[in-house]
Parts: C-alpha cells; sequence; structure tokens
C-alpha cells in the first residue's frame, strides 16, 4: 500500500468498499449463490454508506432541506441494515437446527 493511501483513512475505506463489490460480484456470478455471503457483503456495504453519510452529515453547513433529506437516507439505511441483521441472524438459526436435527438422525440409524 502506497504511503498517501496509508495516511488517507478515506482512501482506505474506498479499498474496502470496492474490494466488498468485488466479491459482491463474484458472488453473484457463481452458479450456486451462497447467500449469507452475499448478504454479509450487502450488510459491510450498508455499514460503509451509513458511516460516509454520517460523515458528510457533519462535515458543512447545509441547507435545512438537505440536512433533513440526509437524515431521512441514513434511517432508512439504519433500518435495512437492522433488518438484513435479523433475517441473517434467522437464516443462521434455521440452518443450525437444520444441522442438529440431520446429526440426530443420523444417531438414530
Amino acid at each position: 500500500m502506497s504511503e498517501t493511501a496509508r495516511n488517507n483513512p478515506t482512501r482506505k475505506g474506498e479499498e474496502t468498499v470496492s474490494y466488498a463489490l468485488y466479491l459482491h460480484r463474484q458472488e453473484l456470478g457463481r452458479p450456486k449463490r451462497r447467500l449469507m455471503r452475499i448478504a454479509g457483503t450487502k450488510l459491510q456495504l450498508t455499514n460503509e454508506l451509513i458511516l460516509l453519510q454520517q460523515r458528510r452529515q457533519w462535515a458543512a453547513d447545509s441547507p435545512a432541506e438537505l440536512v433533513y433529506q440526509q437524515r431521512s437516507a441514513l434511517n432508512r439505511e439504519s433500518m435495512y441494515r437492522d433488518r438484513l441483521w435479523r433475517n441473517m441472524q434467522r437464516q443462521l438459526e434455521k440452518q443450525h437446527h437444520r444441522q442438529r436435527l440431520n446429526l440426530q438422525q443420523m444417531g438414530k440409524l
């Protein structure tokens, strides 16, 4: 990594987002998609977007209408992130439940 990229946290964040987008596209191109991995990259990208919106909100003096729009967007992104997180947790619980059932069935055979 170059000296400029190391000293500039924004640049590092851009690299993280770029790599996450790359991984997301690679996963979407797979014949058998791993849905939890796709959801994980969505969650990572949404978190990066929320951080970016928070920085913008406090970065400069903006007209009241723009501040309202930014806060509304931030609220929508936060709600989406929370919903995605809950869905991922629910899927993991289902997966663990199926694994336990399979192990129990194998033990009975």
